[in-house]
């Protein structure tokens, strides 16, 4: 006969069950933070390979066309597919590499079509196509945003109004110098095309402005010590509303904050500068304010990511010297701060 133990236990006590549960809630809250961690390194090393395309494309337009894809007309104006890649384009740098990032078919959607209305149609097409490459998976998707602002719709783009109109945006933003930033709209109407000298090479010192044709040859204090492209700083409570003034606007628009920023300031009747160093998306900047123009700036913690016109993507810590970030900003002032990368 077989000898068995009256007291076998065939399950869990209550307390032996609480406990594992316990454990496991403690595993997953150390754990928790180490996954988060990595999930944003990845988002960040996606985000410095998307400035890394771009100034690839970038170098690849200068090679093609001999300069730096130009910064376009002003925030009135979108592109214009059958206005070549000079300072005759109406749209922004970021239009003008299209082709050079495997999106040709995109920047021809208008292309040799004659009737503005039905140009205008197909421009919506345009603006309306979110490019992740343009995205920081750290802060938004690559997805459509509304247009909040009428007087901030381009003058060949009417047909999206406001209220019913979304568009695509961008989270980087080109280097236009570091001596005198203002926001430039460019002709006040169309009848005014014909007689727009726009900024000139004198009174702006970056790699790309308004109706800007930079030669890397007069990146004078060498491409690898003078920024191209960089992450934009907003602010979090408006990644998404297009209330931001400095975000309201869509990828392509002509010369404006939405995809231009300045390392700092240089009144030209003074010898004094004003660096505006990179920070870290919060709140504080009204960027109502033309002084007050908002800075590089990235949603990472510690640093931003910075392409240069060499090429080479760099982390840029937000406390970086002063003097150091706003010579980044000039093409021909002579720095040898930087001490590489």
């Amino acid at each position: 006969m077989q000898n068995r133990c009256k007291n076998s236990r065939t399950a869990f006590t209550l307390v032996e069950l609480l406990v594992v549960i316990a454990i496991i809630g403690v595993l997953i809250a150390l754990l928790l933070p180490a996954v988060q961690a990595a999930r944003e390194a990845a988002r960040r090393t996606q985000c410095k390979n998307n400035l890394k395309q771009l100034s690839l494309g970038c170098l690849n337009h200068e090679s093609t066309h001999g300069f730096l894809p130009t910064s376009g007309f002003g925030w009135r104006w979108q592109p214009d597919p059958d206005k070549g890649y000079g300072k005759d384009q109406r749209g922004g740098w970021p239009y003008g590499l299209l082709a050079y990032v495997e999106e040709q078919g995109l920047r021809d959607v208008a292309s040799g079509i004659s009737g503005a209305a039905d140009k205008e149609s197909q421009m919506l097409r345009l603006v309306q196509t979110p490019i992740e490459m343009f995205v920081c998976p750290s802060r938004r998707e690559a997805q459509l945003y509304p247009i909040l602002r009428n007087n901030f719709l381009a003058f060949n783009l009417r047909n999206c109004r406001v209220g019913d109109c979304f568009v695509a945006r961008s989270d980087y933003a080109g280097n236009a110098g570091n001596i005198n930033p203002t926001g430039q709209g460019g002709p006040e109407n169309p009848a005014a095309v014909n007689s727009f000298a726009g900024w000139i090479t004198k009174t702006q010192n970056g790699a790309m402005y308004q109706r800007s044709t930079v030669r890397l040859a007069k990146i004078t204090d060498g491409t690898s010590k003078t920024a191209l492209i960089g992450e934009k700083y907003m602010d979090p409570a408006q990644y998404l509303d297009g209330s931001d003034p400095a975000d309201d606007q869509n990828i392509f628009v002509g010369h404006d904050q939405d995809n231009l920023r300045y390392t700092g300031w240089k009144p030209t009747s003074s010898n004094a500068s004003v660096a505006w160093t990179p920070s870290q998306d919060g709140s504080g900047f009204n960027t109502e304010n033309g002084n007050d123009i908002p800075p590089f700036g990235a949603p990472h913690a510690g640093t931003m990511n910075m392409a240069f016109c060499d090429g080479s993507i760099r982390s840029v810590e937000y406390g970086v010297d002063e003097e150091v970030f706003y010579k980044f900003g000039g093409r021909d002032d002579d720095t040898d701060l930087y001490p590489g990368p």
